[in-house]
């Protein structure tokens, strides 16, 4: 009897397994479609930023971190009478560091010995005509080096948004191409998938030593900013026609 009735049991283990099994491989799967649309679109820059640096050296560190503010200083007088404002000029770099010199100093080597202090300042101008100007004052008022001009948007983010909805418009003529030439029509959205930069590029400058005042006038062409996005779009397709 007992024997019986674990037959019977396994039996029916078996059958509701089987069963299930089944339940789950009826059951219809989705089909998708996903394509990836891009896009560029094309901006004049409206800010430029001129990148300056300031090297002073002295054997007494309070000469070299007074040389260095003075020339700063003379920066920012230089860049007030072009009319900009105080916050136009950041420092965004500083350092001192000490170079002992060796006893016998080797002649091909040239190291600069004793207190040396950088400065690293950034100028930035919304007029990017401007910004020649603003690297001739920088030269004329000591700046070591001029490390590069770059060219930005003020509102990088309507230029990444213009570049989403025109690689959105191409993802959807994908799609709906895909699905006419494959006999399949579009469902519904099932995800929307935003890449590509966060801004516009900067484009930067080479950089150039400068050791005096140019003669001159600097002029520097920004140019046009490109700004790229990509949008990979998921749908839900069927058959054209109902099967």
């Amino acid at each position: 009897m007992k024997r019986s009735r674990l037959v019977a049991l396994t039996s029916l283990a078996l059958c509701t397994a089987l069963a299930a099994g089944a339940g789950a491989a009826e059951l219809p799967r989705t089909a998708t479609l996903t394509v990836t649309g891009e896009a560029t679109v094309s901006r004049a820059p409206d800010r430029a930023q001129v990148a300056f640096s300031i090297q002073t050296t002295d054997a007494d560190s309070g000469k070299a971190t007074s040389a260095n503010a003075a020339i700063a200083n003379a920066i920012d007088a230089k860049m007030a009478q072009l009319g900009l404002p105080a916050s136009a000029v950041a420092t965004t770099g500083y350092g001192l560091t000490y170079v002992p010199r060796p006893t016998k100093p080797d002649p091909a080597n040239d190291q600069r010995y004793g207190y040396t202090v950088n400065r690293s300042l950034t100028v930035t101008v919304d007029a990017v005509d401007r910004a020649g100007a603003v690297v001739d004052a920088g030269v004329a008022a000591g700046a070591t080096n001029v490390d590069g001009v770059s060219f930005v948007l003020r509102d990088p983010h309507a230029a990444q948004r213009a570049a989403q909805t025109a690689a959105l418009d191409d993802a959807v003529a994908q799609a709906r191409g895909l699905a006419a030439a494959a006999g399949v029509r579009l469902v519904r959205i099932l995800a929307i998938s935003p890449g590509g930069a966060a801004g516009a590029r900067p484009v930067p400058m080479m950089r150039m030593m400068t050791a005096a005042a140019v003669a001159v006038p600097t002029t520097i062409d920004p140019g046009a900013l490109r700004v790229d996005a990509d949008v990979t779009v998921h749908y839900e397709i069927a058959p054209a026609r109902p099967i």
